[in-house]
């Protein structure tokens, strides 16, 4: 018999255990907990605390593809106890139950939970579903993830945050270039730590004010018919520029590296790179702005010296580190979370 939570919340676990997957939405985890022991997401979601939720069951049922949940400290103790985990391995496996997500009110308080008209912080992002039948998952699961699209290099697939738009899922196979781009993305944050993390969100940064001016660049349009997505559509912009945002990364990597920041240098290195984009079909003219603005974030300040990956360490310069957030999107993470045209985008 399944417990009643009464005054002072549940006191059981359900019978059946459900494991969270790293990473997965609070809302999603909720879900297959409630299906797997015969409930809907309605009925858990009175087992779990008090909140306000749609009178439509069908609707309700939705919510975890559209919405994250949120609860308090009460909530989170009810929700391990159901669950039959400690609060504190909840919180390693689902981001929105991490302390500083949780909903605030008074000690003591009653267990609440929200389902906000859209996710507080991060994008809900499918899962990869060869994964799930790796891990014995019975149904969709979704993900936080601080951007809007994931790529799984096992399976060589490519998944967003998109509804209903086109396929849930973009393979690989044909688009070699992408998991070659994942990869070096990969490689830059293990060698080079956070600051390899950032050049990359610095270089994609670049790459998607080429996009929004260039959307018609031939390779571009290329990968997004071939993935089954409009050239033109703002959900084929992370997957058609992620090869150039790569290279263009590395490129940066030998900049910072060399630690040779005067005008001759910047404007060596410009060039440079104006000659990839050439190579690319970006049009120079229109998209060198965006590399002066990173220029001019990254012409001050000397990086320590480089040494090999079993102990590197790569310090960004000022004008990056005063920009750029610790944590966060791609955007947030690059010291290039526009205004472009504004300032400092002089050699």
């Amino acid at each position: 018999m399944l417990d009643d939570p009464g005054l002072y919340g549940p006191r059981w676990a359900l019978p059946l255990r459900v494991g969270p997957v790293a990473g997965e939405s609070t809302g999603s985890f909720v879900n297959r907990l409630a299906h797997g022991n015969g409930l809907s997401l309605a009925d858990f979601l009175d087992r779990v605390g008090q909140g306000e939720a749609s009178a439509d069951p069908q609707r309700v049922e939705r919510y975890p593809q559209c919405t994250e949940m949120y609860v308090n400290g009460a909530g989170l103790r009810y929700l391990a106890v159901l669950a039959d985990r400690s609060p504190g391995l909840l919180q390693q496996d689902l981001p929105s139950l991490g302390a500083g997500q949780l909903l605030v009110g008074a000690q003591g308080e009653a267990a609440e939970w929200r389902w906000p008209w859209e996710p507080l912080a991060g994008h809900l992002v499918r899962y990869c579903p060869l994964c799930g039948d790796d891990l014995g998952v019975g149904e969709a699961v979704w993900l936080m993830s601080p951007d809007s699209w994931q790529v799984c290099l096992r399976h060589g697939s490519w998944s967003d945050d998109s509804r209903g738009r086109g396929p849930d899922f973009v393979r690989l196979t044909e688009l070699p270039e992408m998991a070659t781009a994942h990869r070096v993305r990969q490689e830059l944050a293990q060698r080079w730590g956070r600051a390899g993390e950032e050049l990359f969100a610095d270089a994609f940064q670049v790459a998607v004010y080429w996009w929004t001016r260039m959307p018609d660049t031939v390779n571009w349009v290329r990968r997004a018919w071939t993935a089954g997505l409009d050239a033109r559509e703002m959900r084929a912009a992370p997957l058609v520029i992620y090869p150039e945002a790569a290279k263009l990364a590395r490129a940066m990597l030998g900049f910072e590296r060399a630690g040779q920041r005067d005008a001759a240098d910047r404007s060596r290195w410009l060039a440079g790179v104006e000659q990839l984009m050439a190579a690319w079909g970006v049009d120079v003219a229109e998209g060198r702005q965006a590399l002066l603005m990173w220029l001019g974030r990254h012409r001050l300040g000397v990086p320590a010296a480089s040494r090999p990956a079993d102990g590197c360490r790569l310090m960004l310069a000022s004008g990056h580190e005063r920009s750029a957030s610790r944590t966060g999107s791609l955007g947030q993470r690059s010291c290039l979370t526009w205004q472009l045209g504004m300032a400092d985008a002089e050699m």
